[in-house]
């Protein structure tokens, strides 16, 4: 069998694992808990970063699903507005920063890949979940986009969720909320930088 047969196979059995799953009513896979703990804009000399922390607690349905090969993500948006009072509040910045987990069975790894780019292997899912529970702090706005001195206000809100699978994968269990959460939008006040 060729490398990309045995790929498909896998792909194939784990898609009957999960229907047969929805059908028997199993809803472990769900998160047990995602939460914002934390979240701020920090001002460095390229512009404005995001520093946020989470709290995620998977469930054994879920690091199941992980382990048997099938990716998840988790996007951290942070959106930005500045409040006007004679027209609606002005939407400044919207930023996604996501980690996508996935397990590797050659390797007995974890790779997470960060915005479809860089790539890191990690021995656990506990250690390849610190990049969702601690991001880097990513690059939300150029200084110039901001007003000096201007109030906006912030918020921020973490989902998670199956990667996306070829459509000929689909079914409908993956469109389940079991499959997915989110976190409510934590909000913050924020001033940018007087010049």
């Amino acid at each position: 069998m060729t490398r990309r047969s045995v790929s498909l196979l896998r792909q194939i059995l784990l898609t009957l694992m999960l229907a047969m799953m929805a059908l028997l009513g199993i809803s472990a896979v769900h998160a047990a808990d995602v939460e914002v703990k934390s979240a701020r804009l920090e001002a460095s000399d390229e512009g404005y970063r995001m520093a946020a922390t989470f709290a995620v607690e998977l469930s054994d349905g879920l690091r199941k699903a992980i382990k048997e090969g099938i990716p998840v993500s988790f996007t951290t948006e942070v959106e930005l507005t500045r409040p006007r009072w004679y027209w609606v509040d002005e939407k400044v910045i919207r930023s996604e920063h996501t980690v996508k987990i996935a397990y590797n069975e050659w390797t007995q790894q974890y790779t997470a890949t960060v915005n479809n780019g860089f790539q890191q292997t990690f021995p656990s899912l506990d250690a390849a979940l610190n990049l969702v529970l601690r991001p880097s702090r990513w690059l939300v706005a150029d200084k110039g986009v901001l007003a000096s001195g201007a109030n906006y206000n912030g918020a921020i809100q973490l989902r998670m969720g199956l990667s996306k699978i070829p459509m000929h994968f689909q079914i409908p269990s993956f469109n389940d909320s079991n499959w997915s959460q989110k976190t409510d939008w934590k909000r913050f006040s924020f001033k940018a930088d007087e010049k």
